[in-house]
């Protein structure tokens, strides 16, 4: 019977895609569904590896945010001008 794990909702919850997961577990997007939707048993082993892959993910979200953040001071006062790097 397939049941909605915590991982699965709070991916859900935060738009977090299977694909973004994978990339930083290295797992496949179908061992990670199949995972999150218990069709796999639950290792302590595959617990870390996820957590592990959902924190990278945290931190490549929050490097984009600083990234982000640090182009929108260097334009703050001239967002309307024409960007000159094209």
């Amino acid at each position: 019977m397939e049941h909605e794990t915590n991982l699965r909702a709070l991916r859900l919850r935060h738009g977090l895609q299977l694909t973004e997961l994978s990339e930083v577990s290295w797992l496949s997007d179908q061992y990670i569904s199949r995972a999150e939707l218990g069709q796999i048993a639950a290792t302590p082993r595959l617990e870390i590896q996820l957590a592990d892959a959902v924190e990278q993910a945290i931190l490549r979200r929050a490097a984009v945010i600083r990234d982000m953040n640090r182009d929108l001071r260097r334009c703050r006062g001239r967002l309307l001008e024409v960007n000159g790097d094209e």
